[in-house]
């Protein structure tokens, strides 16, 4: 049974201080929980209302949490809703230990033609979990944070990339301005997004880090200075500029065109 002191615990999740303290974050949802469980994440705990339980896709989840021996415990409709942070909450939900890759372990899996995305300060949730999904379904072999970036756990980040926080390794807190030249020493050129640069990405497939900045302005004058060369995405019609995460994709797929 779950004690007040767990429910507590659970509900602060929501908050970076707690889930920093306790190293615990919330998964919710039928494909994301599927997902955390068939990754190598610690699940500390199922959590299911009881028509979850009923339902088809509700036992065939349950049935892979047993297999890892992971323990289901049942909440009533009302206690899920505390704890949920979305609004329409399918019934389950996953309390899991945070993992963090570092920088150099991510360099450290070096292979010819490796990819890495980095964001600088990329402060929206849904713009930082939607680009880990993208970076996902690309095979981007892994995803570096800066500092001033969403957390990589804040619930909003995790429910954006669907279940793809658990496919690939992401760096968080990196200081860009200290790490980007440990990557160039490594063999990476930094591509840094510039809507101003006359320059589209280059067509050879050497190892690369895809750099994007903040939302309303872009990647700092320090980080910029890191990067090898500036490229754009060309325009076409009257918009101003595209959301991150969709030039993210763009620009993914025009490399993975070239490969």
């Amino acid at each position: 049974m779950l004690t007040n002191a767990d429910r507590k615990i659970y509900r602060s999740l929501s908050v970076k201080k707690f889930r920093d303290e306790h190293r615990l974050f919330l998964v919710e949802g039928k494909r994301s929980v599927q997902e955390a469980i068939s990754s190598d994440f610690e699940i500390k705990l199922i959590l299911a209302t009881a028509a979850f339980l009923k339902d088809p896709d509700g036992r065939s989840i349950i049935a892979g949490a047993k297999k890892r021996k992971t323990k289901t415990e049942e909440m009533s409709e009302r206690e899920f809703s505390a704890l949920a942070d979305t609004v329409h909450a399918q019934g389950i939900a996953a309390i899991v230990e945070t993992k963090r890759a570092s920088f150099p372990g991510i360099l450290a899996r070096d292979r010819p033609g490796a990819l890495l995305v980095a964001l600088d300060a990329v402060a929206d949730p849904g713009n930082v979990g939607t680009i880990i999904r993208t970076c996902d379904w690309f095979g981007v072999d892994g995803i570096i944070l800066g500092e001033g970036c969403a957390d990589l756990y804040n619930p909003k980040v995790v429910r954006g990339t669907m279940g793809s926080v658990f496919h690939l390794p992401v760096a968080e807190g990196v200081n860009l301005e200290k790490s980007l030249p440990l990557a160039r020493d490594a063999g990476y050129r930094v591509l840094a997004t510039d809507a101003a640069s006359h320059d589209q990405l280059p067509a050879d497939q050497r190892k690369s880090i895809l750099m994007f900045g903040n939302e309303a302005h872009g990647i700092s004058k320090v980080v910029r200075a890191l990067c090898d060369r500036s490229i754009a995405i060309p325009r076409y019609g009257r918009a101003e500029s595209l959301n991150v995460s969709i030039a993210c994709g763009v620009l993914l797929a025009q490399l993975r065109s070239h490969a």
